[in-house]
């Protein structure tokens, strides 16, 4: 996007169409809804907050409607100024009215929706379509009675790259083919997905799925495989599209409300089928339980409401784990009947990443362990604990402090896969038990634990993470204990926002 001189008139850039009750972008050639217009002006046009001014002033003026206010309008003029007009397709099936900018999704619509092929000429014809909005909002409009767009109204813009992108994909390693993917197809007919879900699918394909990745053999998995495996697997299905949205939410946060209600809309309809086929997993779906396994951890990670819940449960819950730590946890043991199917099969390479030895050295232990192990009170004293507690403890402690002692290679990648089985996949149920009661002994160690964590914070499913989780447990912990999370304080940059607990 082109960076405006900051003496551009606010009326010139920023459009006001009172029919419709919205900004058009002039540059960009689209409505912004109201509460991203400054962040357009920041990201896209690289105003600063000063040159902002003006046109937020001239914005507070206006009288604008929601997006979903605008879609209402019956369009007054045709085409609307300022938006770019598309060569269309509008279906002629009674009451249906379906609008969309390809022949291969209109006859997808025709598939799924009118339950037979359509035909050109006679199912459908050509329209000039117009959008107020693009990415997550975008919604197609006409008010052509069968005509194309003229050469004069073309727009330049290329056509929904969704579109481009499920004709041209060739799934057996992604370069440009003229044929349709069986599978994909199928995904999208069976599916019936709307323009939004469309859009998730493809970021998943093109971005999402490159995110997870750790080589190239988990590249393959994450952007072919799984999305193959999914066509047959709704929770799977399911699973891609919240993870998408989440990453889509991170990377565009003026549409981060809505993208994260679709991703938690996907995400509550996948649970209850994975729970279901988790509890019957055979040769068949084991290695779309695998996979979702994996994206349950992304998903939690990512969604806001986790931020401070990583580890930590409510005490009066039934719940030791949080969801995804108790399928990561239990995984094996799940599946262990179709392991040798999973392990051969074509998320083999994900298995592999847990399966790598665990080595360290005892005398890197030796600082930490005496730290940590100083934690534990005088026997006979009001505070001190049980013997089981300290045992507890104690074997927690240790394993935290392999944990640190095999991760102190820089020069070896540290991966969320990493993190999860070297302490969480280790510790026991009773330290857990003792850290849904917020027992500080189990506390300090997760705030020692959010120093490694923190060493994800550069990918976008766990930015910021460690330091909330570090911020719910100081929030709990008395502080009578703050002197023994000294390091992690100090390790995790910027906490001085945080009021411990007194």
């Amino acid at each position: 996007m082109a960076v405006l001189s900051p003496a551009t008139n606010t009326a010139e850039l920023l459009q006001y169409l009172p029919a419709y009750k919205v900004v058009i972008c002039a540059t960009c050639r689209y409505a912004i809804q109201p509460n991203a217009i400054e962040r357009h002006l920041k990201e896209l046009h690289k105003f600063r907050r000063d040159h902002r001014r003006p046109f937020m002033q001239y914005i507070s003026k206006l009288d604008l409607n929601l997006p979903d206010k605008v879609r209402e309008i019956r369009n007054t003029e045709s085409p609307v100024p300022l938006l770019p007009v598309h060569d269309g397709l509008q279906c002629m099936h009674e009451g249906c009215m379906h609008l969309c900018v390809s022949a291969k999704r209109m006859k997808g619509h025709w598939l799924s929706v009118h339950g037979r092929s359509g035909q050109i000429d006679f199912d459908w014809h050509p329209v000039a379509l117009q959008t107020f909005f693009r990415g997550n909002l975008l919604r197609y409009f006409t008010n052509s009675h069968g005509y194309p767009a003229t050469d004069s109204t073309r727009s330049n813009i290329p056509i929904n790259t969704c579109d481009r992108y499920t004709e041209k994909l060739n799934w057996n390693g992604g370069e440009v083919d003229d044929t349709d993917p069986p599978s994909i197809s199928r995904l999208l007919l069976q599916s019936q997905l709307d323009e939004s879900d469309s859009t998730l699918l493809h970021h998943y394909i093109t971005s999402t799925s490159l995110s997870l990745a750790t080589d190239a053999r988990t590249k393959t998995v994450w952007q072919v495989t799984v999305p193959h495996i999914a066509s047959q697997f709704p929770f799977l299905f399911h699973g891609i599209l919240a993870c998408a949205a989440l990453h889509l939410a991170y990377l565009d946060p003026s549409q981060g409300r809505e993208l994260m209600i679709r991703g938690r809309v996907h995400q509550d309809r996948a649970m209850p089928l994975f729970r279901s086929a988790i509890e019957n997993p055979n040769k068949d779906n084991c290695d779309a339980v695998f996979a979702f396994s994996h994206l349950l951890v992304i998903y939690s990670f990512a969604a806001e409401r986790e931020d401070e819940q990583l580890f930590l449960v409510e005490s009066n819950t039934l719940e030791v784990l949080p969801s995804w730590l108790y399928f990561i946890r239990n995984g094996c043991s799940m599946l262990c009947d179709v392991w040798d199917q999973v392990e051969s099969g074509p998320v083999g390479s994900l298995v592999s990443v847990w399966e790598i030895p665990i080595t360290f050295s005892e005398a890197e232990q030796e600082p930490l362990m005496d730290s940590l192990l100083s934690a534990i009170p005088l026997q006979g004293f009001e505070d001190s604990w049980s013997e089981d507690v300290c045992e507890i403890y104690r074997d927690a402690a240790t394993e935290l402090g392999v944990a640190f002692s095999c991760t102190q290679d820089s020069s070896v990648s540290f991966t969320a896969w990493d993190a999860l089985r070297i302490w969480p996949m280790r510790i026991s149920e009773a330290y857990l038990n003792l850290l849904s009661q917020r027992h500080p002994g189990a506390l300090i160690l997760v705030a020692h634990y959010c120093i490694l964590l923190q060493r994800l914070d550069s990918h976008w499913y766990f930015e910021g993470r460690a330091k909330r989780l570090l911020f719910a447990v100081m929030s709990c912990l008395d502080r009578r204990w703050h002197h023994i999370v000294k390091w992690p304080f100090g390790e995790i940059e910027d906490m001085s926002f945080i009021s411990p607990k007194t």
